[in-house]
């Protein structure tokens, strides 16, 4: 939102006063008790409504009784340029707001402005001393947690906010309380649960014929929809049988291919010329027979006859000779080149299986060809190396086998000779000595006696040691030469292991190769090319056959054409062939026949002429002159409506006036069969279909009539069940106690919602975006102090600030004017990161209190270069703060005393 401009009517000591805003940053200058506070409030009491009347309150109504309030214009980003208009006197206090040709209310400013309310409004978007002032009074740790509350949250008030939204959450419930509402309800809807229980123990046949009750009430339904459904269907499908012969007369309709329009006046012109044509034809027949009849050709008088009758349809045929030459021309090349063109395509379909039906197609790219037949060569190769080297591996590892065989035969051979030497023996001399040491020991001394234990224990320690003394293998050289070879055998049988997988993952690749290049061969119709090899050297085979193949289709497709157009024309010959001999001949050999004849009787006619008198050959001219004229005239109208001649003008006029009662058929018929038949209807399948869909309705309808008979029974029984009426009184306390803790639930709910929606705003603000934060506040802070100091961090939840020089200070360490600075960098830094919702504008009033000339001037710049993003405001009565603007060019608006 971004003010545009504000009208105070009467509001404190400004009356009638308007005042433009620039739509980025602007100073409002005006010395102490010029009424820059009050255009604050004014503009505050359009947004949110009137302060309220208070002995400690100022009150801005204005003194000689005017008019208090005004109005303000604000750009919405949905609803554009928006006019609020409040006035105390008018309409209760409340708000008119203008927009789009439209009026609102107050409820709509609420709707524009959300989420900014008044309290947003004066702690985030509003910058006083009276602000900086109260954090000054903080101890230490005070004034750590206030200004991350302001900075993050944007007011102290959503805490308190959050904490009033907790309150009466648990004064609705508390989670072991006993008192609230809620809880107490809910321990009464438990005991009456238990009361619930115990009467249902006793009445469990009454349960399960409630449950059976609603299961038939339920199907019941479900069997009406159902039979509603059947009716409607039913109902469409006896329409759509009834309407049936109708159906069928508009398809014949649509199949007759009619569809040109004859108008009533183009009718008549086609009448008209048709009996000027036909008057004019008796007349030179009349006079032609008059001259034949005194002419000496009466031997001729037949043909002559008939070639007067029929003389215009055999010149129209004669006159189409040349075409008709080039047309037989034509069919003549197009059957030899068709010829050649299969003859040609015979042996390419012999060679590699190919048909006209399923023709060949390579969609492979030659290059992609080239890629596949290399792929291939390179795995053949491999192969054949794998396959040498799996052979020379198997020679290898026999030889060594046999090898390692024969070495083992001849060690066990010396190790059996060397274990009967070496048999392990007790020294019975050395026991003998011990045994009688030991004897004496007995008879000495005591010290004399340990001694000679020890000696006689030695002696015989001495005699038993070849028992567990193991004497080195004289063929332990022999025994590590026998591993080394085990263990060279069991590499070699490793890699012949590794060769045997890669030759086995090669087949693998080759027959997934082969089952590819089948695939292809059989999707793309190849035959017998089913190798790449054929489809590099063999490919313009397939391009020459698909070149064939299409000029052959052409070729077909021309010349069935034109022997329709020959059939055509020889059609229009078979009137003659009762007089002419033609029958059976060609249309070339008719055409000549029909030629000779018209020459013959054109001769005729000239013999005649000449011997008529000069009065009947110049009406004769006459009458051909007007035969011209009339066919000139008749020219435009034959060739729109496609008529070949003039004597087929009757069956053409019948033609079109069938078409117009066809198509003025067509429309009736459509208009009554409008939404009965789709694309897909299948008319003889609906008198089948008709039984069909009434058998089910009348089985649906036997259901409902038991399911009724059913559910009356149930509902007898269950009337008899509640006679005493204990249980369903239970049921509908359950219920009314159900929905009491519905109600209190919701507002427990909405509350407990509200309190957890604005602590995770706060954990939002302090925890994910703090780092942005500080990033902003740090940017903003190095202007502020022209880099003196190089950081802002946050430590142990207290707020540091870092000098050029490394040096780090708490707040409570810094001087008033940096701490302000501070405090102003962290604030900048929070509406930054609120910039893509532009809520309200910002607007300062004096904020500078603690700051010298240098601290000004770097915050002028910090409002000039914030006022890109949103729209600043500030009020001043500081001389200096002018200069800065003006040395920054921004704009300055003074303000005379009102």
């Amino acid at each position: 939102m971004r003010l545009i401009s504000i009208e105070i009517v009467g509001f404190g000591k400004w009356q009638q006063r308007k005042i433009e805003f620039t739509p980025k940053n602007q100073l409002l200058f005006g010395a102490n008790e010029a009424g820059k506070s009050t255009i604050y409030q004014f503009i505050q009491a359009i947004l949110f409504g009137f302060p309220a009347k208070g002995k400690r309150k100022k009150d801005y109504q204005p003194k000689n009784g005017g008019a208090y309030g005004g109005r303000l214009w604000f750009s919405h980003p949905v609803y554009g340029e928006v006019q609020v208009e409040r006035f105390k006197g008018q309409n209760k206090g409340q708000a008119k707001v203008y927009f789009n040709d439209q009026i609102g209310d107050e409820k709509t400013l609420e709707k524009m402005l959300h989420p900014l309310t008044k309290e947003l409004f004066q702690s985030v978007f509003t910058f006083q001393q009276e602000q900086l002032s109260q954090l000054e009074k903080l101890n230490e740790e005070e004034l750590q947690t206030s200004l991350l509350s302001l900075g993050l949250s944007g007011s102290q008030q959503l805490l308190v906010s959050r904490e009033d939204y907790f309150k009466k959450a648990q004064a609705i419930y508390k989670g072991k309380g006993s008192q609230p509402p809620l809880n107490q309800k809910l321990n009464d809807y438990q005991a009456l649960q238990k009361r619930i229980n115990e009467k249902e123990l006793h009445e469990r046949p009454f349960q399960q014929l409630s449950m059976e009750l609603v299961d038939t009430q339920q199907q019941i339904v479900e069997k009406r929809q159902a039979a509603h459904e059947m009716k409607t269907q039913l109902a469409l499908v006896e329409k759509q049988v009834m309407n049936l012969p109708l159906y069928e007369e508009l398809q014949a309709i649509d199949q007759s291919n009619i569809t040109n329009v004859l108008r009533p006046d183009e009718q008549e012109n086609l009448l008209s010329i048709y009996q000027q044509h036909r008057f004019l034809s008796e007349e030179l027949t009349r006079l032609n027979q008059s001259i034949a009849a005194q002419s000496d050709t009466e031997e001729q008088s037949d043909d002559y006859q008939f070639y007067l009758k029929e003389e215009e349809h055999i010149q129209q045929l004669l006159n189409q000779r040349y075409d008709i030459d080039k047309l037989l021309s034509e069919i003549n090349w197009m059957t030899q080149s068709l010829q050649q063109n299969l003859e040609e395509m015979t042996p390419l379909e012999k060679q590699w299986g190919w048909n006209a039906k399923t023709p060949p197609q390579l969609t492979f790219e030659e290059q992609t060809v080239n890629e596949m037949k290399d792929e291939i060569v390179t795995r053949t190769v491999k192969l054949q190396t794998m396959q040498t080297d799996l052979q020379m591996l198997e020679e290898e590892i026999s030889t060594r086998e046999e090898n390692l065989s024969t070495f083992e035969t001849i060690n066990k051979e010396m190790f059996r000779k060397n274990h009967r030497q070496t048999k392990k023996t007790i020294n019975w001399f050395f026991c003998g000595i011990a045994g009688i040491i030991l004897l004496l020991s007995f008879f000495l001394p005591v010290p004399l006696r340990y001694g000679m234990l020890v000696l006689g224990v030695g002696f015989l320690a001495g005699g038993l040691l070849p028992l567990f003394y193991q004497p080195k293998d004289a063929y332990a050289n022999e025994k590590r030469q026998w591993q080394e070879k085990l263990s060279q055998l069991d590499y070699l049988n490793d890699q012949l292991l590794k060769i045997k997988n890669e030759i086995k993952t090669i087949r693998e690749e080759e027959k997934e190769m082969s089952r590819y290049i089948a695939e292809k061969v059989t999707e793309n119709h190849l035959g017998r090319m089913d190798q790449v090899d054929f489809w590099l050297t063999h490919r313009t085979d397939i391009t020459r056959y698909l070149i064939l193949l299409n000029t052959n289709q052409e070729l077909e497709h021309q010349l069935k054409e034109d022997q329709d157009r020959v059939a055509e024309l020889a059609k229009q010959t078979e009137r003659y062939t009762a007089r002419l001999p033609i029958a059976g001949t060609s249309l070339a050999e008719r055409i000549r026949v029909l030629s000779n004849f018209a020459d013959r009787m054109e001769k005729v006619r000239f013999a005649q002429e000449y011997q008529a008198d000069a009065y009947s050959r110049q009406s004769i001219r006459e009458v051909k002159e007007k035969q011209q004229q009339v066919m000139e005239q008749a020219k435009p109208l034959l060739q729109r409506f496609q008529i070949a001649s003039i004597n087929e003008i009757p069956i053409k006029i019948q033609s079109y006036q069938e078409s117009t009662a066809n198509q003025k058929r067509k429309q009736e018929l459509q208009t009554m069969l409008v939404g009965l038949y789709s694309e897909s209807s299948d008319t003889k399948k609906l008198p089948a279909m008709q039984i069909e869909l009434t058998q089910q309705l009348n089985e649906i309808e036997n259901t409902i009539q038991q399911l009724q008979e059913k559910e009356q029974k149930i509902l007898y029984q269950r009337q008899q069940m509640l006679a005493d009426g204990t249980l369903d009184e239970l049921y509908q306390e359950q219920a009314e106690l159900k929905t009491e803790i519905e109600e209190l639930g919701i507002e427990w709910s909405a509350y407990q919602l509200a309190g957890q929606l604005l602590m995770d705003l706060l954990t939002e603000l302090s925890e994910k975006q703090l780092p942005n934060l500080l990033k902003k506040a740090t940017d903003y802070f190095k202007l502020l102090t022209q880099s003196k100091y190089r950081g802002i961090q946050l430590e142990e939840s207290q707020l540091i600030v870092i000098r050029e020089d490394q040096q780090r200070f708490m707040l409570h360490e810094l001087s008033t004017g940096t701490r302000d600075q501070v405090i102003m960098a962290v604030r900048f830094a929070f509406l930054s990161l609120q910039e893509q919702h532009s809520l309200c504008p910002i607007m300062i009033d004096d904020g500078w209190l603690h700051y010298d000339s240098q601290r000004k001037e770097q915050l002028a710049q910090l409002f000039a270069v914030f006022s890109e993003h949103q729209q600043v405001i500030c009020f001043s009565s500081d001389q200096e703060m002018v200069s800065y603007y003006k040395e920054l060019k921004q704009p300055i608006m003074e303000l005379e005393g009102a």
